[in-house]
């Protein structure tokens, strides 16, 4: 499914309107202003990052990972937004002056500021139409650099090594993104009018079987970006995967931001959750009171009477149970209800079936018990939920 700006935008708005927020102590105006430029900020995080890939819900979107680093000198970020702790993700970039990113951008100020030596030649304001944006040129008298400022990493390019002018480069630096798609075993695919793969970092994360990981280089116009890619290809299910990208950031390498992705990021992001879209399946049922299978290649292995779930899944039946079953040597877990069927004269069993993801590094492995499967059902059904199973 490719996805285009404006879709991405009216979803990251239906996002924003479903997360409730709380309203001020006072009515402070500037205080107001600022929430309004971190949502237009987080918004346009969104579109980028949305821009890349449709990503599972079962992992989320894999986080844009910006690594802290040291400076002897004082010299501003390339990007600045307020200290507020509500920022989101991801952290807000610091990355000094130099030649190779002679300009700094503060979204809150709208002040541009220059290495020494370096003046401007040439800007744009709101090249793609997205509020605070701001493409720059500048020049040492030598060298012309251009800069492109959409989130906290600023996207920078020696004009010498493009064709395009600085209006035109501007105008279509967020239109023109690659397309890179990757399936775990494989080789990187990028497709894109002028974007070429440079390099491809196979398996940076060190994930073991069915999990694997790729990072990569793709490039165009001078610009790089930077991709990595998780994936777990053994699911029947579904194929949970991840996939973060960046613009190259001057003075680090992929090799840095690979290693510094796994310890960066939040843990809700980590590929080892449990996936909660469960399939209905009759591979089992209730006889008397307890599950058993329904057709060959199917072996119950273990099972627990009434599962504390929460929410309203024992509501209106005779009983529940949640089991471990193996289908044709595969494990998945069930939660098994009783409960009249529509014509209200007998009881019919119902099963859910779900899939858990191992984790990625084979001695992380443990067998989850049916309480602690039990218990990651309720964590991620909050109260309230239409329920999936009516």
């Amino acid at each position: 499914m490719r996805l285009t700006l404006e879709a991405i935008m009216d979803w990251q708005d239906t996002l924003e309107r479903a997360i409730p927020l709380p309203p001020p102590t006072h009515p402070d105006p500037a205080a107001l202003v600022a929430e309004g430029k971190r949502r237009v900020r987080r918004r346009q995080i969104a579109v980028l990052a949305g821009a890349a890939a449709a990503v599972a819900a079962v992992i989320g979107i894999g986080a844009v990972v910006v690594p802290s680093r040291d400076s002897a000198t004082p010299d501003p970020p390339i990007a600045t937004h307020s200290t507020s702790t509500d920022e989101g993700w991801p952290p807000r970039a610091d990355i000094p002056l130099s030649d190779d990113a002679p300009m700094a951008y503060d979204f809150d100020t709208g002040e541009v500021t220059f290495q020494d030596g370096w003046t401007e030649v040439d800007r744009v304001e709101e090249p793609t139409g997205l509020s605070d944006t701001l493409a720059v040129a500048a020049t040492d008298g030598k060298t012309t650099i251009y800069a492109y400022f959409l989130d906290v990493n600023g996207i920078f390019t020696d004009a010498s090594r493009t064709t395009k002018s600085f209006q035109t480069w501007a105008h279509d630096i967020s239109n023109s993104r690659p397309g890179v798609a990757w399936e775990a075993g494989g080789t990187v695919k990028v497709r894109g009018s002028g974007w070429t793969l440079v390099r491809e970092v196979s398996n940076p994360f060190d994930y073991d079987a069915p999990w694997d990981s790729v990072g990569a280089v793709v490039e165009r116009d001078g610009i790089e970006e930077w991709v990595f890619f998780r994936k777990n290809s053994a699911s029947d299910f579904f194929m949970g995967y991840d996939h973060a990208s960046t613009y190259a950031i001057p003075g680090q390498t992929i090799d840095d931001w690979l290693a510094d992705i796994e310890k960066a990021e939040p843990a809700s992001d980590r590929p080892d959750r449990i996936h909660i879209d469960p399939t209905q399946t009759d591979v089992v049922e209730f006889s008397g009171s307890k599950v058993v299978p329904t057709e060959d290649g199917v072996k119950v292995l273990d099972q627990l009477a009434d599962p504390d779930i929460g929410h309203s899944f024992a509501t209106g039946t005779s009983q529940t149970a949640a089991a471990r079953i193996a289908v044709d040597g595969r494990e998945r877990y069930v939660l098994v209800q009783e409960k009249l069927g529509a014509a209200k004269q007998e009881y019919v069993s119902w099963a859910f079936s779900y899939t858990l993801l191992p984790a990625p590094r084979a001695e992380d492995r443990t067998t989850v018990s049916l309480e602690e499967f039990a218990a990651r059902v309720k964590e991620h059904t909050r109260p309230g939920d239409e329920p999936w199973w009516e």
